[in-house]
């Protein structure tokens, strides 16, 4: 890219990564200019605009008028209820467009992020990957702490990916745990840190304990996910929570994972004795 980077807008759900986004925008030369999502961005960012889910219109007029072409969205937020607010224009086209296509594949993330795409790209604003800005932030293939899988987790690991991508083909979620070759949880609309929450609450006969950890969370792509904006994530946050579970280890794919401070995370996940593995494609 030559001469002046491009105003990049930032779209900031919750969560540690649009801080990080920001500053490596800004560290590469860009003028920033974030959004945050009302109800979801932490308060400790610093926002120059505050934004509506259910005014989309109103949001693409914001960013026009603050000339980003360039957007990266960025961080959690709990999907809105579409028939409780009073929608602008906007909205009320895009609610149409996703009754069109929620009759052809159902209204899952993937259609309701694949039809925000395409608003976004047709009003001239193109999306950006979080990897475009921070360069380093997938994780790499292959075991990345002190801990390994044993052959009881490989077989979970394996039972992990089958499930997984069965619930990502249907559009359910990204992630499961399976202990001793059960299944114990799906990941859902909550989210995965609210699963892990979920087997932490099963009695220890069915799952591991910090003392004899067994069983795996298992996190992989959808298989028709928009890369850009639904990226798998793995940060302390979950460690601990699948520490708390029980859990041996985490598995996700390797390259397809975005790792938040991963030098931080498999320090962690040794100290508590349990393993990080890369899936190969």
């Amino acid at each position: 890219m030559s001469g002046k980077l491009q105003k990049l807008g930032v779209i900031a759900g919750n969560g540690a990564l649009p801080g990080l986004v920001v500053e490596a925008a800004q560290k590469q030369g860009y003028e920033v200019c974030v959004f945050g999502i009302i109800d979801a961005y932490d308060l400790m960012l610093e926002i120059d605009h505050k934004i509506h889910l259910q005014r989309l219109g109103q949001t693409l007029r914001t960013i026009k008028k603050n000339k980003c072409k360039e957007v990266v969205i960025v961080g959690g937020v709990t999907r809105p209820n579409l028939f409780r607010f009073t929608p602008d224009f906007g909205t009320m086209k895009f609610v149409a467009r996703l009754a069109l296509e929620a009759k052809k594949n159902g209204i899952g993330d993937d259609v309701v992020l694949r039809t925000l795409v395409s608003v976004f790209e047709e009003n001239g604003i193109t999306i950006r990957a979080i990897k475009d800005i921070i360069k380093d932030i997938m994780a790499p293939a292959g075991v990345l702490t002190k801990s390994k899988p044993s052959n009881k987790n490989e077989i979970d690991i394996e039972r992990g990916r089958i499930v997984t991508d069965t619930i990502g083909d249907l559009d359910i979620g990204q992630c499961c745990v399976v202990c001793r070759g059960q299944v114990l949880a799906v990941e859902g609309p909550e989210g995965t840190d609210e699963m892990l929450k979920r087997v932490e609450q099963l009695c220890q006969a069915m799952r591991g304990s910090v003392t004899k950890r067994e069983g795996v969370l298992v996190k992989l792509p959808k298989t028709n996910q928009d890369r850009r904006i639904d990226m798998p994530t793995l940060g302390l946050t979950t460690i601990e929570n699948a520490s708390l579970a029980g859990l041996a280890g985490i598995a996700f794919a390797g390259e397809e994972t975005q790792l938040i401070d991963a030098d931080a995370c498999i320090k962690r996940a040794d100290e508590l004795g349990m393993f990080l593995k890369g899936l190969k494609p």
